[in-house]
Formats: structure tokens, C-alpha cells, sequence
């Protein structure tokens, strides 16, 4: 009897062992690539424009990166509302996150809110409020604008459009001012100061430089906004506050007088398909770099993850719920990623391999069993039959010595295992001991 098991026992490396090996190797590659790939370690983020505060807000995240091995660059992305979000939706572009307000996704030059679908807030990192700066001291609100010289970025970007959404709430249509052209916050904050411009509209937080130097340049005067809750209403993405007399500077008594002001949120947006740890990095990040207190925010308000207008990602949202990755939180960043692919990547897929490893002798073992218990089973029937003949058919005692004979071959030219040769010796024994007792019983 030829058994195939046997025939592939012989060549068990090339069709059992090596493949196995071969399908683990292949395993842990997607496992590493796919399945648990290991975070980028460096990270671009791009903000709208320079001198806006962007840049001291991100030299505190590259700084903390920079602890934890990830390489963090800061790049300046075009005015235009628009294109600072289509950077994030352009696979081809290296941008990985961006900081933007939210106005960005209602205002009309974002025409279609599909756009912002692949991208993902991970919090709100802060206030940018909407500044108004003049050089004459008679003007006190935007109404009084109409026919001035007035500043706020090109046509198209989002100072732009926040500063025509004011001046329509004040009563004062877009061609009743003299818009500047395309003077960004620090050309026009000069020209302020020259007295070449009325009013400049400047979208930023209270530290950048900007505005830094324009609330603390003598002649020049900040502007409140009039019935800022009604506009507040209007557009729920404008936010009402109040600047205390004096929170900038207490002993210039800068504002002179408390003022009402709208800011829009500041947005930390990421890909959709950005790392889950490198998510988290930037999170723990904010939660570190944006404690500090300032004239308009409170020790701790930012990350706020309630408040934002574009959607929340799910590791964000999980990360406001107290969710934090065991390893994460038992080893520094690195190690703990590498250890959560070893863990639920490679080790699972090692194990799976030695258990297949030890299955294959198991398989063999099984069936050696079962072929030398097939012998030894025609063997007992024999012995039965040679019982029956001895009393009924002496005849007949031929033919079982042919089949004796046929399964001392068969047995003879089975290839098994070196362990079983004890097994399969004390088999050929036995075939030869009916033998013997057929032959003495056929001399008689």
C-alpha cells in the first residue's frame, strides 16, 4: 500500500515547513506595514499665514515632539480660505495637519462643506479674535467706517470675508469702504501707523506679533463691536467676548476701556487617515503646550473638544472620554509603539507559526498510527482466518501465506520516520511469526 503521507513526509520541508515560515514572514510584513504600522516620526503642519501667532504656538510643539522623537515643520499656506484646507484634502501634498479657524468651512468661499469631509478637528487649540485697529481716536465703532481706507487681507481670504460680515452687521456695504488690495496684517499694520490706512482688520491671537505691536503702538486704537451677541446669533461660529479695560497692558491701561469682540475658534485639524498615536501625540501635546493663561483665555480651557465646528476624530473624541492605550501609559512614546506591534502583531503571528511547526510531526504521528494499526488489524484477521482453517480448510492455509506475504511487502517498503523504527520492526516480527506458524502448520 503506497501513502501519500509518507511520500510528503519525505519532502516535509519543501511543502510544509518552509511555507509555513515563508506565510509567517509574509504575515508579519503586512502586520507591520498594515495591520499595526508604526507612526510617522516626522509631521508637517501648516498655518494660514506668518506673524498671525501661529509660530510661538508651534515652536511649543515642536519642542515637546522633539521629546518623544517626532520631527515637527512648520510651513505657511496661502491666504485664500480654501486652499488652506484643500492642502489637507490633496493626497499629493505633505501637509499633515493644519491649524484653521472655523470660519473657514461656512464662509462663501468654501462653497461646497464636502471638501472638509476627509478632514478631522482634533481640538480646539484656542481664540482668534477679530481685531480692529484705527489710527484716528474719533472712530469708536465700524459704522463709522463708511468711505475710510480700510485693510484686512486679500479678497478672497477669511479676514476678508469676517471683516465684510461686520461691517454688513454695522450697516456698511462692502463698496462703501476703500478696500487696501492685498496687504497682509503686518504691510497694513505699517501703513496703519504711516497714516496711509483708516482701519485694519487683523484675524489673530493676543500673542502674535502683530497684534503685539499694534495694541502697544501709541496712535493706534482698538475698536469694539457693536451688538456683537445679535451677529453672534447670525453666525454661530463667531463667538462674543470681553476684553477688560487694561488686560493688555495695565499700567498703559491698554484697551482704555473694556471692549466687546468676536473670535472665531482655532482649530487643530488633521487627515482622516493620520496615525491613531501620532493623533494622540499631538493631543498630549496640546494638553501640555496650551495650560498658559492669558487676557482671554483661562488657565486650562484649551484643548476643548465641545465646542468645535468641524468634525471631532474618533481617537479625539476617545481621547476626551479618558481613553489612553495601556502601553501608552506604561512606556515613554516609541517603546510603547513598538511594543504594541510586537504584542498584537508579531507575537500572535509567532506563536501561530511554532504552533503550526509542532502540528506538522503531530500530523504525521497520527497517521504513521493510523497506517501501522491497519497492519496490525489485517494481521489479527489473518491469525482469526488461520484459526478457522487449520479446523475447517487445510486447503486453504496457501492462500494465506500469500497474503502474509503481500503484507510482508507491503510493510517492508513503507518509509517511516526514524522514531518508529522500534514500531515498525516489532510489526515484521509479527508478520513473521504468522509466517513461521503457517509454514510448520502447512508441512504437516
Amino acid at each position: 500500500m503506497k501513502d501519500p503521507t509518507m511520500l510528503l513526509y519525505r519532502r516535509r520541508w519543501g511543502f510544509l515547513y518552509l511555507p509555513v515560515l515563508a506565510l509567517a514572514v509574509v504575515f508579519i510584513f503586512v502586520a507591520v506595514r498594515h495591520w499595526f504600522p508604526l507612526p510617522p516620526r516626522t509631521l508637517t503642519i501648516s498655518a494660514p499665514r506668518p506673524n498671525a501667532g501661529y509660530e510661538p504656538l508651534a515652536e511649543r510643539y515642536r519642542e515637546w515632539l522633539a521629546l518623544r522623537g517626532i520631527s515637527l515643520q512648520l510651513t505657511n499656506s496661502d491666504t485664500l480660505a480654501g486652499s488652506l484646507l484643500a492642502r489637507l484634502t490633496d493626497p499629493q501634498d505633505p501637509v499633515d495637519a493644519t491649524f484653521a479657524a472655523g470660519l473657514l468651512g461656512t464662509l462663501p468661499v468654501v462653497t461646497a462643506r464636502a471638501e472638509a469631509v476627509q478632514l478631522q478637528a482634533l481640538a480646539v487649540v484656542g481664540k482668534h479674535p477679530i481685531w480692529v485697529f484705527t489710527n484716528d481716536a474719533s472712530i469708536t465703532n465700524l459704522g463709522q467706517l463708511r468711505g475710510k481706507r480700510v485693510a484686512a487681507g486679500p479678497a478672497g481670504s477669511m479676514t476678508r470675508e469676517t471683516a465684510k460680515l461686520l461691517l454688513s452687521q454695522a450697516q456698511v456695504r462692502e463698496n462703501d469702504v476703500r478696500w487696501a488690495g492685498e496687504l497682509a496684517a503686518m504691510p497694513a499694520g505699517d501703513a496703519l501707523f504711516r497714516g496711509q490706512l483708516d482701519a485694519v482688520f487683523v484675524v489673530a491671537s493676543s500673542t502674535s506679533p502683530v497684534f503685539q505691536l499694534l495694541s502697544r503702538t501709541d496712535g493706534i486704537y482698538m475698536i469694539g463691536v457693536d451688538r456683537a451677541n445679535a451677529l453672534a446669533a447670525r453666525e454661530p461660529r463667531l463667538r462674543p467676548t470681553v476684553l477688560p479695560q487694561g488686560a493688555i497692558e495695565l499700567r498703559g491701561n491698554v484697551p482704555a476701556r473694556d471692549l466687546t469682540l468676536l473670535y472665531t475658534n482655532n482649530h487643530l485639524l488633521v487627515r482622516g487617515d493620520m496615525h491613531p498615536a501620532l493623533q494622540r501625540a499631538l493631543l498630549n501635546a496640546s494638553t501640555e503646550v496650551l495650560g498658559d493663561r492669558t487676557p482671554l483665555q483661562q488657565q486650562d480651557e484649551y484643548p476643548d473638544f465641545s465646542s468645535s465646528e468641524f468634525p471631532l476624530s474618533p481617537h479625539a473624541n476617545s481621547y476626551a472620554l479618558g481613553y489612553r492605550p495601556w502601553l501608552e501609559q506604561l512606556l515613554p512614546y516609541w517603546w510603547a509603539q513598538l511594543a504594541t506591534l510586537t504584542l498584537y502583531g508579531v507575537l500572535p503571528i509567532l506563536v501561530l507559526t511554532g504552533l503550526a511547526l509542532l502540528w506538522i510531526p503531530r500530523l504525521f504521528s497520527v497517521r504513521v498510527n493510523a497506517v501501522l494499526a491497519h497492519y496490525y488489524g489485517e494481521l489479527k484477521f489473518l491469525e482469526h482466518d488461520m484459526e478457522e482453517v487449520i479446523a475447517d480448510k487445510p486447503i486453504a492455509l496457501k492462500g494465506l501465506l500469500s497474503r502474509l506475504d503481500a503484507m510482508d511487502k507491503e510493510v517492508t517498503a513503507l518509509q517511516l520516520p526514524d522514531r518508529y523504527a522500534d514500531r515498525w520492526y516489532t510489526l515484521r516480527s509479527h508478520l513473521a511469526a504468522a509466517q513461521d506458524r503457517l509454514l510448520k502448520l502447512r508441512a504437516r
